[in-house]
């Protein structure tokens, strides 16, 4: 994946989470599925772990850099959860997925091409950069389509 793909996802992102800011807050709010994630703490968790990349990750990432294992995703979800149902409204973790995503694209920007290429391990799991970056919109695509499926039925 090129250093123009990671950012084009990103912005095109970010045209997403705004139009979020359309969804009544009784659907923001209520599980997508009977025992399932509400939209809001979906979004939540993408930006929760934009956050840790760019918190814990990102600025130490360097060729052959070990670094402590993921947090224990149970909690760091449910936190996530919590957070999204029981702390910020619905623009404002909007607005913060926005940013966290500009801040997100102002680091991309500022790597070479070769940076990409540069091997490190999570804990136990190896990824270049490249890798860290296409599990990452991957894992956004994966929830993105859950959510846009929910929203479109709504609609009809």
């Amino acid at each position: 994946m090129q250093k123009d793909q990671i950012i084009d996802h990103h912005e095109s992102f970010k045209v997403w989470l705004e139009e979020l800011k359309l969804i009544n807050e009784q659907e923001w709010l209520k599980p997508m599925e009977e025992g399932k994630w509400s939209i809001a703490a979906n979004v939540s968790h993408m930006i929760k772990w934009d956050q840790y990349s760019l918190r814990e990750i990102l600025p130490i990432v360097s060729e052959g850099a070990e670094l402590p294992p993921f947090p224990d995703f149970q909690e760091f979800n449910s936190e996530a959860e919590e957070y999204a149902h029981g702390v910020v409204k619905q623009r404002a973790l909007i607005e913060e997925g926005i940013k966290t995503r500009d801040e997100i694209i102002t680091y991309v920007k500022s790597l070479s091409e070769d940076d990409f290429g540069q091997a490190f391990k999570v804990g136990d799991q190896s990824f270049t950069l490249e890798e860290f970056f296409e599990d990452f919109i991957g894992h956004d695509k994966h929830h993105q389509e859950q959510i846009e499926e929910v929203v479109s039925s709504e609609k009809v």
